[in-house]
Order: structure tokens, then C-alpha cells, then sequence
């Protein structure tokens, strides 16, 4: 019982340390006005992803790469997994994926609907799912894995 006691404290120091590096907030549409209006006049990139999406998991590491790599322009990422279960799990990939600094959002618990047609009225939740989105604030989405050419084109700040 006591090495029992004592696994769940250090699980639960962990998670609270490793939670304590980088916050994700919920999203909705002031945090998206505000998303957009800080981004305005740039070309940044929009990632959305889930828990359970290994694909998604591909995108994330290919950024993680490309960061590590290059000055890129801003990313956006948010988890669309609209329930509190997903919290310590999307908490443990961000991490995973060192991509804590970025500004990380989820879906509210039981809102993914209503949030995904505030992203975009046409998505219907088919993931991979990102945006790219001009300096002028114009709207591009694309389903499925993104290439790493098309990432580093549109990433990449050459300015």
C-alpha cells in the first residue's frame, strides 16, 4: 500500500510539474478574435488534432523538427477532443513533442461542435486538419497529413 502511496505522489508530481511548463486553454470565439487579431498581417499556420489521430502525431513531430530547424513563422495548435478525460493526454504529447511554447488550445468538454463550426462552418471533423492562413487573414484549410515541402514553403520566414 505504502509503494502504492508513493507512485501515485511522483505521478502525480510529475504531472503537475510537466503541467506547470506550458498551459493549455480552452478555446472559443474571444480566444479566436484574439488569435487572429495578434496574428494579422502574418502568415501562420493553424493545426488541429486529437489524441487519436496518429497522423496528426506526424504533423506535431514534423513541426517539433522544422522549429528545431528553422525560424519559423507562428503555429497555432489545437486539441479537438471535446472531453475533460483528453486533458492529461494532450497535456503528455504537447510535451512529448516539446511544443509547450506554442500557443496550445482545446476544444471545450462537450462544445467540439459548435467549436468546429466557429473554425470553419464546412469542416466536419475530418483530421489531420490545418489552415493556412495568408498575412491578409484569408483562410486556406487542408484535411489530411500535411508534407514537410509544403510545411517548410509555409513555415520557413524568409523575410
Amino acid at each position: 500500500m505504502r509503494k502504492k502511496l508513493v507512485i501515485l505522489g511522483f505521478l502525480f508530481s510529475w504531472i503537475t510539474f510537466s503541467s506547470s511548463i506550458f498551459a493549455l486553454e480552452p478555446f472559443d470565439e474571444g480566444v479566436f478574435n484574439k488569435i487572429k487579431a495578434k496574428n494579422l498581417n502574418k502568415q501562420w499556420l493553424l493545426i488541429l488534432w486529437s489524441v487519436d489521430c496518429p497522423p496528426c502525431f506526424k504533423e506535431l513531430e514534423l513541426v517539433q523538427k522544422l522549429r528545431a530547424e528553422n525560424q519559423l513563422s507562428p503555429v497555432v495548435i489545437i486539441n479537438v477532443d471535446d472531453n475533460d478525460e483528453s486533458a492529461e493526454q494532450r497535456a503528455e504529447i504537447i510535451s512529448q513533442f516539446q511544443l509547450g511554447d506554442l500557443p496550445n488550445y482545446y476544444f471545450k468538454d462537450g462544445l467540439g461542435d459548435v467549436q468546429r463550426y466557429l473554425i470553419d462552418s464546412q469542416w466536419y471533423g475530418e483530421l489531420p486538419r490545418s489552415y493556412f492562413i495568408e498575412r491578409n487573414g484569408v483562410f486556406h484549410g487542408k484535411s489530411g497529413l500535411l508534407s514537410e515541402k509544403l510545411l517548410i514553403n509555409w513555415l520557413v520566414e524568409t523575410d
